[in-house]
């Protein structure tokens, strides 16, 4: 019973960091009003199955065995903050477009999911907010099988919130609404992936 209750928590505590405003539901949600449904959950995908990937190191105590290579944190820390330059500079180009030049984003769907998890994985602090949700979940006694279902079960909370965005935001609605305030939520966007690249290469973590 106590472990359930544990596990119950757990989830809660990670729908919440999952769920907060961030890159790659920003992403996410640019992503679907702009390429459509199907687009943003491929998108969606990836970075649930990247965030799972985090989650499965800081399960199994492989985080804290790359904590000790200061030199392995560097590496994942300047390419994540490379990353969300980049998307910045795509959404300030975009933003920079004006509307009769505008064209319809032409990423391959094949490469969306990709780009979702490479999104994820590029940013440590999801790694570290997997390494506190393992310790305020996972009892010193836990089992293997208490891991797998602390897993699965944030895999699929994960994949209803990032795919329930992808939804949500490819609505006609959505989609005509973003086309109205392209170019202010473009220059939103660069603002807070510049905002967060920056913050990210200039952190001590």
């Amino acid at each position: 019973m106590e472990n359930a209750t544990n596990l119950i928590m757990t989830y809660a505590v990670f729908l919440i960091a999952a769920g907060s405003p961030g890159p790659a539901t920003l992403a996410i949600m640019a992503t679907s009003a702009t390429q459509g449904r199907k687009a943003g959950v491929l998108l969606a995908l990836g970075v649930v199955n990247g965030s799972i990937i985090w989650g499965m190191l800081a399960a199994f105590g492989l985080v804290a065995i790359l904590s000790e290579f200061a030199g392995a944190f560097m590496v994942l820390k300047f390419a994540g903050g490379a990353y969300l330059l980049w998307m910045a500079s795509k959404a300030l180009r975009a933003a920079l477009t004006p509307d009769a030049k505008a064209k319809p984003p032409k990423t391959r769907q094949k490469h969306l999911y990709l780009q979702g998890m490479a999104l994820h994985l590029t940013n440590p602090k999801a790694l570290l907010s997997w390494s506190a949700i393992i310790a305020f979940g996972v009892p010193k006694e836990a089992s293997t099988s208490y891991l797998v279902a602390l897993l699965i079960g944030c895999a699929f909370l994960a994949s209803l919130l990032f795919i329930g965005y992808a939804v949500l935001f490819s609505t006609p609605r959505m989609m005509a609404g973003y086309q109205r305030l392209r170019r202010k939520i473009n220059a939103a966007l660069a603002a807070v992936f510049g905002l967060a690249g920056v913050k990210l290469l200039a952190s001590n973590t």
